[in-house]
């Protein structure tokens, strides 16, 4: 069944494009400027060569008999009808694949390159095979003399060149192009385009005034309408207008009337030829031109919109490896928060048990020590001395236990706020390092968070011991205060000025443990020389709002 269909639809294709040419063929005949035989208009070129590169090189038989039952309608013996018949069949061969070997080409005519190709290839060569068989079978049949042969061949190289040029472009289109319905407004723009070329055309090629005066420049005024359907309406505005402009022009012509006509019918229909060949080149030229533009604008957006989507799937990407990344370094960060809680907590509790077990311990043993003292004391014992010595260092033993259990947690941060800690750092600093250490602070400033409080704290205590063994300063001033919406603690010092680049660079574990506690409360770490000379160290962190005094 399938292949009976496909036999049935070959037939029909056949008998359709022999029925075709042959209507045509005759209709351009009658026009015959040589004999019944040679015409300049030759529409069968365009068809059979359009036939063949829309549906294969096989319909060349049904070429090959619309040809033949045409020259023999003309009344030519059969073998002269029959070797020019080859001729048309081989020119229609030769021009496809000319143009489908060498030039890739592709029947939408939407490349300036496919154009230029059916203009070369398919016009110009392919047609040189029909004209030079056909004009050399006529002159063996002794139907044109030797002497006529070159005009001969040029009005029969120029006919069938009209063929291909006017009415192939059509029907290629016809063949490739997708047939959509118009818009309502392209079908008013179209029909009003249609209106004025006819009105111009018959004011033109009509004009019986303009016959036999060479008046060629009038012609042009069809040239406007031929870009107007070029650039709104692509390649089937152009070569259906320069189809019907052709039509128009050659019915006028015939009829003696328009800018082409001159005394001798043949140089009359000569240039019709020349400007139907003309204005269908300018025309499928100017459509393949803006249809590549239209290509290379789609493209240009489709590189666009692809752009867009990879850029939006890269910052989606970017967004969701960021976003990941933000939770490791939350995570991160809430670990190394209990990670110096947990640190925090065991110094605590080390600090309670060498305040309340160690130095109670040690406060006994003083008691004991003590009694023993005034009681070898009573009896006048020369141990006396020796008791005595015990008891003191017992004592020295009870200070330095409690100045490590407050080094290892203070007490007053715990039960007083940060403020009340580091005024006791101040204070222990003042008396056991004998330097002369103040504390400020804003009355209205509070840390509520613990492990902000223990990190400043922990910050304040190094910075304090590093200015004491390094400075060589003789005051230290400890600030804490708000400014522009974020708190700042400050130690500073009157020493020897320390090169501030050169504390940053710094890698001993102070700086580093007082540069990671400012990152781990979002802030920033500063080093700089203050006005007295010497260094300040501070810690620049966001901070809650200034608490505002209540109103009696």
């Amino acid at each position: 069944m399938h292949n009976n269909g496909t036999g049935i639809r070959f037939c029909a294709q056949l008998t359709g494009v022999a029925l075709l040419y042959t209507a045509a063929a005759i209709g351009g005949l009658m026009y015959a400027v040589v004999g019944n035989t040679v015409t300049l208009l030759w529409a069968p070129s365009g068809i059979a060569l359009a036939a063949l590169l829309g549906y294969g090189y096989r319909l060349s038989v049904g070429i090959a008999l619309g040809a033949f039952l045409a020259n023999a309608w003309t009344g030519i013996a059969l073998l002269v009808a029959a070797g020019i018949a080859l001729g048309n069949t081989l020119e229609a061969l030769v021009g496809a694949y000319l143009l489908q070997r060498l030039a890739g080409f592709r029947n939408a005519l939407d490349r300036r390159r496919d154009v230029l190709a059916l203009v070369v290839l398919a016009a110009m060569l392919g047609t040189m095979a029909s004209a030079s068989v056909g004009v050399a079978v006529l002159a063996l049949g002794g139907i044109v003399t030797m002497g006529d042969y070159a005009s001969v061949w040029l009005k029969w190289w120029l006919g069938d060149m009209m063929g291909v040029l006017v009415v192939a472009p059509p029907l290629l289109v016809w063949l490739s192009h997708p047939r959509r319905a118009l818009s309502p407004p392209r079908l008013l723009e179209a029909l009003g385009l249609g209106a004025m070329l006819l009105l111009v055309s018959h004011k033109i090629f009509g004009a019986p005034e303009l016959a036999g005066h060479g008046y060629y420049p009038a012609s042009l005024a069809v040239f406007p309408f031929v870009i107007w359907a070029a650039l709104r309406f692509g390649q089937w505005g152009a070569s259906l207008v320069t189809l019907a402009v052709s039509l128009l022009a050659i019915v006028g012509t015939s009829r003696g009337t328009g800018p082409f006509v001159v005394d001798d019918p043949v140089d009359s229909l000569m240039r019709w030829c020349t400007f139907a060949n003309v204005v269908a080149v300018s025309g499928l030229l100017l459509a393949a031109s803006v249809a590549e533009q239209q290509r290379a604008q789609a493209d240009l957006k489709r590189s666009h919109d692809e752009l867009e989507r990879r850029v939006d799937e890269r910052t989606r990407d970017l967004a969701d490896s960021n976003a990941g990344l933000q939770r490791e370094m939350a995570e991160r960060r809430r670990l190394e928060s209990e990670l110096i809680r947990a640190s925090e907590e065991q110094q605590k509790a080390i600090g309670r048990e060498l305040h309340d077990g160690l130095g109670q311990h040690l406060t006994s043993l003083a008691l004991f020590s003590a009694s023993l003292q005034q009681t070898l004391a009573e009896r006048a014992r020369p141990e006396v001395s020796l008791a005595r010595r015990i008891r003191e260092l017992i004592e020295q033993a009870i200070a330095m236990t409690r100045s490590v259990a407050r080094g290892l947690y203070p007490a007053a941060l715990e039960s007083d706020g940060l403020a009340a800690a580091l005024e006791q750092l101040a204070e222990h600093t003042r008396s056991l390092q004998g330097v002369a250490c103040v504390f400020r602070a804003d009355p209205h400033l509070r840390v509520r968070d613990p492990l902000v409080a223990i990190n400043l704290y922990r910050v304040a205590q190094e910075a304090i011991n590093n200015a004491v063994k390094h400075s060589q300063a003789s005051q230290l001033r400890i600030d804490l205060a708000q400014v522009e919406g974020q708190h700042r603690l400050a130690i500073s010092d009157d020493g020897i000025g320390l090169d501030p680049e050169r504390v940053w660079r710094g890698q001993g574990l102070g700086m580093h443990s007082m540069r990671y506690r400012a990152s781990l409360l979002g802030g920033r770490f500063a080093v700089e020389r203050n006005a007295q000379g010497g260094t300040t160290i501070a810690i620049i962190y966001p901070g809650e709002p200034r608490e505002q005094p209540a109103l009696s």
